[in-house]
Order: C-alpha cells, then structure tokens, then sequence
C-alpha cells in the first residue's frame, strides 16, 4: 500500500502542461522559457521535439549536453538555473513545438510545452513620393509604400492635424499607395504601417504638396506614354520604309509619264504585259 501511495503521489506532482507561444526572427536568436517554478532548485532538465521522443538538450546533476541532434548542433545554449533554452541562428525548420520536462530537488516534476513560431522581421518601409498637381483648387499627391518582404499588408494614417481627404488604394505586390487631396503649398504627413501578421513596422513621411504641373513623361503604373517626338521619327522611318519598297513602280510611273527613256529596260515587268496584251505598242 505504501509503494502505491508513493507512486500516487509522484503522479500528481507532475503539473499540468501549459502552452506558450514564442516568436523567432530568420537570422536572430530566441529564448524558449522553461515555466520553471522561481523558486524551484532544477536538477534535471530535458528539452525534446517529435512527440517528446528526441532530445536536444539536457542537464543532470552537473552534466550538460545540447549536442543531441544535428539540426541544433552548436546553436543551442542551456540555462540550468531557470531551464531556459537559447536558439542561436533561427531557422525556418526550428518552427516547432518544444517540451520541457523539469525535476527539482524534491523529485517534483512539471512540464512545458512551447510553440515556436518563425517569421522574419519587418523592416521599416520605403514612402516615397509619386507626384502632386493642382487640380481644381486643391492639391492632389499620391505616395507610394512599399517593402522588401513578403506577404506584407500596409496601413496608412494621416497626421492628426490633416484636415483633407485622402483615399487608401488596394495594394499589389507589396505596394500600397495613398491619395490625399488637401489645400496646395502645404506640407502632409502620413504614416504607412506594414504587417506581416506577427509584427509591424512603420515609416513617417513627411511632403510638400506644392502648386505644381505634372511632368510631360510621367509614366503611370499601368500605362506607358510615348513621347511625340518618338512618334514623329517612327512615323519618319515608315516614310522611308515605303519609298524604298516602292521605289521601282515609282521610277516606272516616271519614266512612263516623261517618255525619256524605254519601257522594256525600266520596267519589264510592264513590258512584259504589254507584249502579251492586243493593244498596239507605240515605240519611240
């Protein structure tokens, strides 16, 4: 009876599992917390992946080991004191769920479970400003944001001051872009906010919406314009182009015309015609 008591109470020293969730940067380190108790002096520590059965770090006694499996080996540092596990280097492939099995001087036993969650970090977007024009009475300017990651959502606010009306477009490929329409000669201040779902970093900018005329060669997203002067030299060529092909008929027309020299050395292809047709052929 003794024994099973024992082992009763052994059971119910082992406290619930607690799931936490932790988020780690492509290139940067992270801490996996342990939940240990504060209070708690660890003697034995095991962190293991895969369902709890393959072991990546442990300490016992005075016996520390994070070289159990290749995929950490040299990126993993173990805090006996609070049973913390250090990543070196995150990787895409360290996405995945951590158990810690803890054990103190008094063979009290709790378990840890943490969700790692990989993501790369936001770095600040790039605003830059498309144009501004006047348009009746008002100046219209359209700014533009965008970012390097992907799968990147944007947000736009303008300062609390601004007193105009600005429209949010939808966003394509990583970029966003924001219309505003307010008094002209005037500075406007937006702030575009880029997200990736886990985090969010954010760029002020800060332009002048000034009295001015569009650029003549402008080019839209989406529609491409052609200078005039491109246009009147392709038009210039294609003159050329029909002068040269034609260049015989023409001469032939001449020749015929002027009377000045034969039909059958300048254009025998009429000629040829000519002498299989009815009609009497005047010769000079």
């Amino acid at each position: 009876m003794i024994g099973v008591e024992r082992l009763v109470l052994s059971l119910l020293t082992v406290l619930s599992v607690v799931m936490g969730d932790t988020i780690g940067y492509l290139g940067e380190s992270v801490t996996l917390s342990s939940g240990a108790n504060p209070s708690w002096h660890i003697t034995k520590i095991t962190w293991s992946i895969y369902n709890n059965d393959t072991w990546i770090a442990t300490f016992k006694g005075t016996n520390s080991n994070t070289e159990w499996f290749g995929q950490f080996k040299s990126r993993l540092s173990l805090n006996t004191s609070s049973g913390d596990l250090e990543i070196r280097d995150v990787q895409r492939g360290d996405e995945l769920v951590y158990s810690v099995l803890l054990t103190n001087s008094q063979r009290e036993q709790q378990i840890n479970k943490v969700l790692l969650t990989v993501t790369e970090r936001l770095i600040e977007p790039s605003v830059r400003k498309v144009f501004s024009v006047l348009k009746d009475g008002h100046c219209v300017m359209a700014l533009q944001c965008s970012s390097s990651v992907k799968d990147t959502s944007f947000s736009w606010e303008p300062e609390a001051s601004f007193d105009g009306s600005f429209w949010r477009g939808s966003p394509n490929a990583n970029v966003s872009v924001v219309w505003s329409s307010s008094s002209p000669n005037r500075h406007v201040t937006f702030i575009c906010t880029a997200s990736n779902g886990l985090t969010n970093a954010s760029k002020v900018v800060r332009e002048i919406c000034q009295d001015e005329q569009p650029k003549p060669d402008v080019v839209v997203e989406g529609e491409n314009r052609v200078p005039g002067i491109i246009m009147l030299f392709l038009g210039f060529l294609f003159g050329c182009l029909l002068t040269y092909i034609f260049r015989e008929s023409l001469t032939c027309l001449s020749t015929r015309f002027n009377k000045s020299r034969s039909i059958n050395k300048v254009c025998p292809t009429l000629s040829g015609v000519e002498r299989n047709s009815s009609l009497p052929i005047e010769r000079s």
